[in-house]
């Protein structure tokens, strides 16, 4: 492991850029070599392509808290769905049909008040 000592900016040099944040990512060889080929191809530099990426990006919630509501709801109805399925294989298909549809349909209920994001990616 080889250590570096950092070059401290000239006095001044945050208050002209007015950039006095620094943001640090760890990555992969892999993931390394493809930002550096595409900084390459951009034309920029390195700090300028990052901050580029950083503020055009397009950032997608990975899921609402109504979503997570949801998606807990249908957690607890796949174990319902368990039980039943258990259920039949014991005692036999017809005594738990009922049971079946009725979850079934709440399950889609529930799929359709998801937010179109969840749903789509």
């Amino acid at each position: 492991m080889t250590f570096t000592k950092r070059k401290k900016a000239p006095p001044g040099a945050t208050e002209k850029s007015g950039k006095s944040y620094v943001v640090s990512v760890r990555l992969n060889e892999e993931q390394y070599h493809t930002v550096q080929e595409n900084c390459r191809k951009s034309g920029r530099k390195l700090s300028d392509f990052w901050r580029h990426a950083l503020l055009n990006a397009k950032v997608t919630a990975v899921a609402t808290p109504d979503d997570m509501a949801i998606l807990r709801q249908i957690g607890s109805m796949a174990n319902n769905l368990n039980q039943l399925a258990k259920k039949a294989n014991e005692a036999g298909f017809k005594l738990v049909e009922w049971s079946l549809k009725g979850l079934s349909k709440e399950i889609k209920t529930l799929y359709t008040r998801l937010s179109y994001d969840w749903r789509h990616n």
